[in-house]
């Protein structure tokens, strides 16, 4: 019923695929960083239960509505990627307050305090639709571990599940190392730099999705 070999080699990926730096990592860490690890967990849960709807969407067939709307891959790089350098520009504006003593009266942080928050738990889900890494590793794992059980409900379950526990232990430790960076990040040259650094990676990452051949030929063919 259940094909050992490969399952052990989908959970090896499906591990892989959730701890490697990507667009939720680097987010979930800033969050951590900015607001601490128990007001990022909607964004965590966000996180891992938007992720399961696109892996299961995948299995259900997405890959043929990608081939035949070609054109949606790149509406996903560029939707993500404009999302994550808006998150950068954030990091660079909140260094150069630092960097510049920026004093505020307590109206000015009651509005500041009211645009800056965690993103809220169906932000997270939604963002799951615009992460060129998430939809391309479903398309993958959906194509490439069918073997791994006959029965569809079966292997949906494991499949689901495994990604499920794999991106909640991943999410809380980017998470959780986001937190650990939380009062360096709110004071001095510390802050500074933490900030540029934050957004500096955050950047990367956008300029990585963009310029990454994720044509319709190559996501099809990782499955």
């Amino acid at each position: 019923m259940i094909d050992w070999t490969l399952f052990i080699a989908f959970v090896a990926f499906a591990f892989t695929s959730a701890f490697t730096p990507g667009p939720n990592n680097f987010m979930l860490m800033s969050s951590g960083a900015l607001f601490g690890f128990k007001r990022t967990i909607p964004h965590v849960m966000g996180v891992v239960v938007g992720f399961n709807f696109v892996m299961l969407a995948a299995l259900l067939g997405m890959g043929v509505v990608i081939e035949t709307f070609p054109w949606l891959l790149t509406f996903v790089k560029v939707a993500g990627a404009t999302w994550l350098a808006w998150l950068g520009l954030k990091f660079f504006k909140a260094a150069l307050a630092h960097k510049q003593g920026k004093t505020s009266s307590p109206e000015d942080k009651s509005k500041e305090k009211s645009r800056s928050r965690p993103f809220r738990f169906y932000e997270a889900v939604l963002f799951q639709w615009v992460n060129p890494k998430g939809l391309i590793m479903a398309l993958a794992a959906a194509g490439a571990y069918v073997g791994i059980s006959s029965d569809f409900k079966f292997r949906t379950l494991l499949i689901c599940g495994t990604f499920f526990i794999m991106g909640l232990s991943s999410a809380s430790t980017w998470a959780i190392a986001g937190s650990a960076l939380n009062r360096l990040m709110s004071q001095g040259r510390s802050a500074v730099v933490l900030n540029i650094i934050m957004g500096l990676l955050l950047f990367a990452t956008a300029a990585m999705i963009l310029t990454a051949h994720t044509g319709t030929a190559d996501v099809l063919s990782a499955k």
